[in-house]
């Protein structure tokens, strides 16, 4: 069973083939707010290099966001569209969840970096998750007495700040990862129910300066 992985959320544009449990290519190009022109020229070039035809894919596995808005919403397009006209199963997860997963501990929070005070963030404990786009200050953040690990893929001014706030009652550990375990990846995608092409949304999280205009009004 041959899967496609897709993510256009990060700076960093990455494409993966994987085969059951063997990871077939992965590709990383350099390409942030140029998704659009390297997507599909990126998916033809690894279907090519490795002999296989866009037919014989039987799954296309999308992380959905949070990140770049166009970036996110570049994938989500193509890969829906792909899904739908070959009549090909499509999984969605958050970039936020697959960044962490292989990391166990009582409680593992992904960052993904933002600003200075502000990133994208989850937090997931036992089989409990929280997704925001959210401040160091936030009272999600307030964990007492717990075993912790923050993974992310940059460190920035938000994780080392997490780092000093949590220390202080927990023991905490970072983890910089320099790119997705992606069969751990595809695999617990695979474990979800497949959805239907057209409902597959991007997640974005931190409002949009129109919706912040909308909501002060």
């Amino acid at each position: 069973m041959i899967s496609l992985f897709i993510d256009s959320s990060r700076r960093e544009l990455s494409v993966a083939l994987i085969n059951n449990d063997k990871l077939i290519s992965s590709v990383n190009v350099e390409s942030y707010s140029k998704h659009s022109n390297f997507l599909m020229n990126t998916i033809k070039s690894i279907l090519k290099d490795n002999t296989i035809s866009i037919n014989d894919v039987d799954n296309f596995v999308i992380l959905n966001g949070p990140g770049s808005f166009t970036g996110v919403r570049v994938g989500i397009t193509i890969s829906k569209t792909l899904a739908w006209v070959l009549s090909k199963k499509i999984y969605t997860l958050s970039t936020l969840e697959a960044q962490k997963l292989g990391v166990k501990d009582d409680v593992v929070i992904s960052v993904i970096k933002d600003k200075n005070d502000y990133s994208y963030v989850g937090i997931y404990e036992e089989d409990t998750k929280y997704e925001d786009y959210i401040s160091i200050d936030d009272e999600k953040l307030n964990l007492k007495n717990k075993n912790i690990t923050i993974v992310s893929m940059e460190k920035s001014v938000f994780t080392d700040n997490l780092v000093e706030k949590l220390s202080n009652y927990n023991n905490v550990n970072i983890s910089i990862i320099d790119s997705y375990n992606y069969i751990n990846v595809i695999n617990y995608a695979l474990s979800k129910s497949s959805i239907n092409p057209h409902s597959a949304k991007p997640i974005y999280l931190k409002k949009i300066d129109a919706e912040k205009k909308n909501n002060a009004n």
